[in-house]
């Protein structure tokens, strides 16, 4: 049975996923043109990606499956749609003008694109990170049944981070594997933590507002609070508006989209390419310089695109292994 709150804490970080695509990169770079952008993309980039390991984490405490299941699950679940998604992505790269890709390996040809892929992650790096995570903890999965062996696990992947020997894709994989073995630690505390955080939602959201908001800025000078704290303060303010959404879910149509986002968010994630060609026509072509009018157009158009994507592909039988349904 699917848990309402991880389904909207997922989508409400898609949508701040979403929106900080809206301010980035070609064919113009709003983040050098306006300071409000910066500002917000710092914002939501403090917590956007490692609520989704911490979900993620919390969601592989509770599977039973065998070590077998697990790799052919996530497997086709995961890396299979990855590669799908990549191939296509690469068409376009190969294809479309290089101005609307903000990837380093464009222009340099399709095996420059290939190795990009299948070493960094490309675009969807996220997905390609998440697949190794689970690649390394799945055969130690038991162990991570050990508070105590958590605890050591992350403090030593936290050591190694602000050790800087890895190269880049390891060291992506063993910081955001550090969030990922939090959220698996939140297996017996979840309940409490729903409960505590409808109870003192207002302090929750306060300290949010401070340290991911107020003061960002200033916390970015201080590395281990700016990449181990305040991914954790966004992430319970995220998941206390989760839960505030839960309790009306029924009669709310807002928050049964943002549910719906979250129940979809691998195929919201992988099939997000539609917004440089989006970004590319209202700028370039229709010639539109307001920066509010291009950020909202380009949130909500792309939003309408991959929703219609999702429903015309998850009704495709032959499409589901492919687009991970």
């Amino acid at each position: 049975m699917r848990d309402s709150s991880i389904d909207l804490g997922r989508g409400l970080a898609i949508l701040f996923v979403y929106f900080s695509h809206s301010i980035l990169y070609h064919p113009i770079n709003m983040l050098d043109m306006y300071p409000w952008c910066k500002f917000l993309h710092e914002i939501f980039g403090s917590f956007m990606m490692p609520i989704f390991f911490i979900i993620s984490g919390y969601l592989f405490s509770k599977t039973h499956k065998s070590t077998g299941e697990l790799y052919k699950g996530k497997t086709l679940r995961i890396f299979v749609p990855y590669l799908t998604t990549m191939a296509i992505i690469i068409g376009m790269k190969l294809v479309l003008p290089m101005e609307m890709s903000y990837n380093y390996a464009v222009g340099k040809g399709a095996y420059a694109l290939i190795i990009n892929v299948l070493l960094q992650g490309g675009d969807r790096w996220f997905v390609h990170t998440l697949f190794i995570i689970f690649l390394l903890l799945i055969p130690i999965r038991r162990l991570l049944k050990n508070k105590y062996f958590d605890m050591v696990l992350i403090a030593v992947l936290i050591v190694v981070y602000f050790l800087h020997f890895l190269p880049t894709t390891l060291a992506k994989v063993f910081y955001y594997m550090a969030f990922f073995v939090a959220g698996y630690t939140l297996d017996e505390l979840y309940s409490k933590i729903r409960a505590w955080s409808l109870k003192y939602w207002w302090m929750i959201y306060l300290v949010a507002v401070l340290v991911n908001g107020v003061f960002i800025m200033y916390l970015e000078k201080f590395p281990f609070v700016y990449r181990f704290i305040l991914p954790f303060t966004g992430t319970l303010a995220v998941m206390t508006l989760a839960f505030k959404l839960e309790k009306s879910i029924e009669c709310n149509v807002v928050a049964q989209y943002i549910e719906y986002c979250g129940k979809y968010s691998l195929q919201f994630y992988l099939f997000s390419f539609c917004y440089p060609i989006i970004r590319t026509v209202i700028v370039s072509v229709m010639h539109i310089t307001n920066p509010y009018v291009i950020v909202t157009s380009v949130f909500v158009l792309q939003l309408i695109a991959i929703t219609i994507i999702v429903e015309i592909t998850r009704r495709i039988k032959w499409l589901k292994i492919p687009c991970g349904y």
